[in-house]
């Protein structure tokens, strides 16, 4: 408890200082100012790449991260889904940062663009600085100097450096069993999407007749989020055969590739990278092999053989219409 109480003084002290009121406010005041300059231009360049999985740009104010006395300040590309590069045996990362650490009597401080992707800008020591100072205004006006540099430079060095990024080196992490069984030609049989990196989005399928013409209508909307080994822990035998039928075709830097499931009334659409993995798949009990599929303005058309047609958005796969019949 004394230890704890001696770690809160020294916190206390430093977050009540000049020094740090000074540099608090000057990243409250630019840093959400330098990610929204960051973010446009960052996105344009992941389409020139055409690179299609999810590269967020993060800006965590006073990111507390490695417990009570270390407070994180950070503009970063989101890694988190991405292993690390069988090239070059290092973690992804590309972050910009202001971190100041306490200790007892002193500060560790350091402000540094670091990245796996440029050997000149490793991880640096921070600088210890006696809390003494931390309220000598002439010294705290010297540091709001080079971190004002720092910022005013950042928007233009961080997009250079993901200008350096091979984003064909960069691997999406991806499910060992999905990607397996995918290759050997099976996939869960339930209606839902099976996301390459293990992650299953069921599927809620009814119809509805409407008695004054006749018609009935049937509906997909997304129910619930689950993972491959949930589903395996109640039922073992989910996998179903699928063929691959012809027609298959490339857009946006990745394939899509269709047809039927073992037991004939069923249907999938795939997309695939241009190596084979599986991206996702979106299987359909309802709706008989599907035969054929086309992009329209950003949504996937699947054509079955009993007639149905599936439409997809592209921009959120979750959104799925059913029309039973073409033209209705």
């Amino acid at each position: 408890m004394e230890k704890n109480n001696l770690e809160m003084d020294e916190v206390e002290k430093v977050v009540n200082s000049l020094f740090y009121e000074e540099i608090n406010a000057l990243l409250r005041n630019t840093f959400a100012i330098i990610s929204e300059g960051v973010t446009p231009k960052h996105e344009e360049l992941l389409k020139e790449r055409k690179f299609n999985n999810p590269l967020r740009i993060i800006c965590n104010f006073e990111n507390v991260s490695l417990g009570i006395r270390n407070k994180q300040w950070r503009l970063e590309l989101d890694f988190d889904d991405y292993q690390w590069s069988c090239k070059t045996m290092k973690p992804h990362f590309l972050t910009a940062l202001v971190s100041i650490e306490v200790g007892k009597e002193v500060l560790h401080f350091k402000y540094q663009l670091c990245s796996s992707f440029n050997e000149g800008l490793k991880p640096m020591y921070s600088q210890e600085i006696e809390q003494q100072k931390l309220n000598d205004e002439e010294f705290v006006i010297e540091k709001l100097k080079e971190l004002t540099q720092f910022l005013k430079e950042l928007p233009e060095c961080f997009l250079q450096e993901i200008k350096k990024i091979n984003f064909n080196e960069l691997e999406y992490i991806m499910h060992p069993k999905i990607q397996e069984k995918w290759k050997q030609g099976y996939l869960p049989g339930i209606d839902g999407v099976i996301m390459g990196e293990g992650e299953i989005i069921i599927g809620n399928v009814y119809r509805c007749y409407d008695p004054n013409n006749g018609e009935t209508k049937q509906f997909w909307f997304p129910l619930c989020d689950t993972i491959i080994e949930s589903i395996e822990k109640y039922d073992d035998d989910i996998w179903v055969e699928v063929d691959v039928f012809h027609g298959a075709f490339e857009y946006e830097n990745q394939k899509f590739v269709f047809g039927d499931g073992a037991m004939g009334n069923e249907g999938y659409i795939a997309s695939t990278t241009m190596y084979g993995e599986l991206n996702w798949a979106i299987f359909f009990k309802f709706s008989n092999p599907i035969h054929k599929a086309e992009v329209k303005d950003k949504h996937l058309i699947c054509y079955g053989d009993s007639g149905t047609i599936i439409q997809i958005n592209l921009n959120n796969i979750t959104k799925i219409k059913i029309v039973s019949k073409e033209g209705n």
